[in-house]
């Protein structure tokens, strides 16, 4: 039985039609109105459906299963505004309604717009009017708009969504520690300083939360409450340095990994380059004419090994199909693969990136000058400085060699 539209005989549905033929009927029946027809303002989502969407069998898939379906139906219909504040209301679900904003944004129906930041927006706004007492709910918009988020706005972009995430989370510790001091039928400016440490005993996610709304109500005179961030330790982390080289050896030989996990967990391994910068580097960033492939990452190139090479190139190759040209895509269009994912497959291959990122930083700042760790991995001079220190080296004219080649 072959298809009548183009002769294939893999993946025939209905009507004896492939999957592939029936991807126009199937965006048909999804977006058009009562009247069979697609509003105007819908057709640029149809010809990025028909001509940028990845595999059809797996639109189909999303068309059938997926809440956003419901949603886009709605929209064709004129149930619903398109507007990103209606969508977001009405679809509810945190990873559906990304996908679909990006999905609006990216085929050019709904204009550019910063998708996790509008989610964040209106969560706040939901979540502040079941703050009970308007001085909090001022104190908490006031912190989160001047000094949460514009601090988040200094740090990486290249998991926006995690980063809201945690934003989330540190609104609720501050919005709990206030909620305590009205139990307690206290004031910022009247809580005791010993209250505050009972408060926060063995609960060390609270104190890295506080300890920045801490030093904002300081800072703006609301109080003289202290809470310290809790001390992180490198020391424990870092592989044993001949389990590192075997799980690089595996990484390197084993036939069975795809490149997107092979190429991670190398560069991982090799150059502790962190998750968050590996999602975001781009087909421009790696030269395939040259022998070896490089890849620059900081103000110098890096030569590849061959087998990391081949895996990179591969890897270019599939993002000639992406305008980005990220090498790892994810789910939402236009956007690149958050660390969180790309964590987990490792963690599947017994990998764990935080501690082999440790081992391997430690070994090259042992072994290179940290001006030359800094130059080829992107990372600041202080930064290589420390794991220099930490390695135990002993670069006493880092600095001066620093200012001499700048």
């Amino acid at each position: 039985m072959a298809c009548p539209g183009c002769g294939s005989i893999e993946e025939i549905r209905k009507h004896h039609l492939c999957v592939e033929c029936r991807r126009p009927i199937a965006i048909q029946q999804l977006l058009a109105d009562d009247t069979g027809e697609i509003r105007t303002d819908l057709h640029p989502l149809a010809d990025y459906l028909l001509t940028h969407h990845s595999k059809a069998a797996s639109l189909e898939r999303w068309l059938h299963k997926s809440k956003c379906a419901s949603v886009l139906r709605e929209l064709a219909d004129g149930a619903l505004p398109l507007t990103a504040e209606a969508i977001i209301t009405r679809a509810q679900s945190g990873q559906a309604v990304a996908f679909l904003l990006s999905l609006l944004v990216r085929s050019g129906v709904l204009p550019e717009l910063d998708v996790e930041a509008t989610r964040f927006n209106h969560w706040l706004n939901d979540w502040l009017d079941d703050i009970d007492h308007p001085e909090d709910r001022l104190i908490l918009r006031r912190y989160c708009t001047w000094e949460l988020l514009r601090s988040g706005r200094t740090r990486s972009q290249s998991s926006p969504a995690a980063g809201f995430q945690r934003q989330r989370a540190a609104l609720k510790y501050c919005a709990a520690l206030l909620g305590e001091i009205r139990a307690q039928q206290e004031t910022l400016a009247t809580f005791p300083q010993r209250r505050l440490d009972a408060y926060l005993t063995d609960s060390p996610s609270q104190r890295d939360a506080l300890a920045p709304f801490t030093r904002w109500l300081r800072k703006h005179r609301l109080s003289t409450l202290r809470v310290e961030f809790r001390a992180h330790r490198l020391e424990g982390r870092d592989y044993a340095s001949d389990h590192r080289w075997q799980m690089a050896r595996r990484f390197l030989s084993d036939p069975d990994l795809d490149p997107k996990t092979r190429a991670a967990g190398l560069l991982v391994l090799l150059y502790g380059i962190q998750l968050t910068r590996i999602v975001t580097i781009t087909r421009t960033q790696v030269n395939t004419s040259s022998q070896p492939v490089t890849l620059t990452v900081g103000a110098e190139p890096i030569e590849l090994p061959e087998i990391l090479g081949d895996a990179i190139v591969e890897l270019v190759d599939a993002a000639q199909h992406h305008p980005e040209g990220w090498l790892f895509p994810g789910r939402n269009p236009g956007r690149h693969l958050t660390p969180g994912p790309l964590s987990r497959r490792l963690r599947a291959e017994g990998l764990l990136a935080g501690s082999a990122r440790t081992t391997a930083l430690i070994e090259l700042t042992r072994q290179l000058h940290p001006r030359i760790v800094s130059d080829l991995l992107g990372i600041t001079t202080a930064s290589a400085a420390s794991w220099s220190r930490l390695a135990g080296g002993e670069w006493s004219d880092y600095p001066a060699l620093r200012s001499t080649h700048a």
